[in-house]
């Protein structure tokens, strides 16, 4: 039952949002805006006022940031390792691989853990609210910086010397994040000795619990099978990788990192999280395989939803 009461929630408003979508409630530019609202405003809001309130004890937050970025290496390599085998032709590699690693933290992940982590009263223990968000701090721009070196270093040659405009706007992109931006920022403050005025938390609290709803139905409403048409081999091939292998990877670092009973939840539904949406605009500007990017994210959804199903039960 619990992982039911977890996980039907979170569907049950996905659906909501492609129903609303089939009936003309949620129309494509409707959605758009509503996804920049919660990139540039709902999630920057949240991750603040968390990160800015976290009083974490111990090396918890560090541990965890640890498993993310070790298994995201585990994923890399087995990503490289398929290649020859499946013979992936140069221009998609780059998008193969950071599809295998690259997890929806922020729009599914934390909404999960979240609602996994809520009491019977309705309540998250604020240390472990701020566990969750402080670790996805950490791990954000390494990911992004990360999927750059990927999608460059697999350019064919002669297209090396022509993106160096691609390069400076996704570096200015990635300094200009919102969501690392709101972190590095909430982190900053923590550090202080100083205590966010009443006024500030609740402008920002009430802002930022925006950001779950509107994350799970913008979900639905951007769900299409269409996209799975294309390089369906190989799609399954980095979504295993990705919901599969990134989690088992993630489970065994973490039990040799010592991490309890919540650490490894947090960890392991990162883990078990589908590829990033971002993964399809990176891929499209560095000049990789867009439509396998695009099915990557499609097929790892799917198949999400066994892998969390899996974290929140695992000890």
């Amino acid at each position: 039952m619990y992982v039911l009461n977890t996980l039907i929630p979170l569907l049950a408003v996905v659906a909501l949002g492609a129903y609303l979508r089939h009936i003309g409630l949620l129309p494509a530019a409707t959605v758009r805006d509503t996804n920049r609202l919660l990139y540039w405003v709902a999630l920057p809001a949240m991750l603040f006022y968390e990160t800015a309130e976290a009083q974490i004890q111990g090396d918890a937050v560090l541990r965890v940031a640890l498993t993310l970025l070790g298994a995201m290496l585990v994923a890399i390599l087995l990503g490289y390792a398929l290649a020859p085998a499946l013979r992936i032709p140069r221009t998609a590699l780059g998008a193969f691989v950071q599809g295998g690693y690259r997890s929806n933290m922020a729009y599914v992940g934390l909404p999960v853990i979240l609602l996994a982590l809520t009491n019977a009263n309705g309540a998250v223990a604020t240390d472990e609210r701020a566990l969750a968000v402080v670790a996805l701090g950490l791990v954000t721009p390494v990911y992004n910086l990360v999927a750059v070196v990927v999608l460059l270093t697999a350019r064919p040659k002669n297209t090396l010397t022509q993106a160096g405009r691609e390069i400076r706007r996704i570096l200015l992109a990635m300094v200009t994040n919102p969501l690392v931006i709101s972190c590095i920022a909430g982190l900053l403050f923590a550090l202080l000795p100083w205590e966010l005025p009443a006024i500030v938390h609740r402008t920002f609290s009430t802002v930022g619990q925006m950001s779950t709803p509107l994350a799970l139905l913008g979900i639905g409403a951007s769900f299409t099978l269409t996209t799975l048409r294309h390089n369906l081999r190989l799609a399954s091939y980095a979504s295993l990788v990705k919901v599969a292998f990134s989690p088992l990877a993630g489970y065994l670092l973490a039990k040799a990192l010592g991490l309890g009973p919540v650490e490894l939840r947090i960890a392991l539904i990162y883990l078990a999280c589908p590829a990033a949406a971002a993964s399809y605009v990176m891929a499209e500007q560095l000049g990789s395989d867009e439509k396998l990017a695009a099915s990557i994210i499609v097929l790892s959804t799917l198949l999400s939803v066994a892998s969390l199903a899996v974290s929140l039960v695992v000890r």
